[in-house]
């Protein structure tokens, strides 16, 4: 089953179990907008599945969030050193920056 179809029965039963019959596509709709915006975000990442690409001509990673026991940092993987630039090896989780935000024009 495809994500966008999966999505969309997780909302049908969402929509059936707690909607009253009026709302039933309000609350649909609602879901499956939420779950869209759910997945334009980046995840957490476990260093122990995946570490970030090389970036630079040094080879570290260009500069992502990480998560040490539940704190949030900005750091760069070191490939050459195998281990963090700022933080070591006690890096849990990281993720790619957000975009930045955009003038409105």
């Amino acid at each position: 089953m495809s994500r966008k179809e999966q999505i969309k029965e997780a909302a049908r039963q969402r929509a059936n179990q707690y909607a009253h019959p009026s709302k039933w596509s309000d609350t649909y709709y609602g879901f499956i907008d939420g779950a869209h915006w759910a997945d334009s975000y980046p995840n957490w990442i476990s260093v122990d599945d995946e570490l970030p690409k090389e970036h630079f001509v040094d080879t570290s990673s260009k500069w992502v969030l990480v998560s040490i026991k539940g704190s949030v940092f900005i750091d760069s993987y070191s490939h050459k050193h195998k281990e963090w630039v700022n933080n070591g090896k006690c890096v849990d989780y990281w993720m790619p920056l957000p975009q930045p935000p955009r003038k409105e024009e």
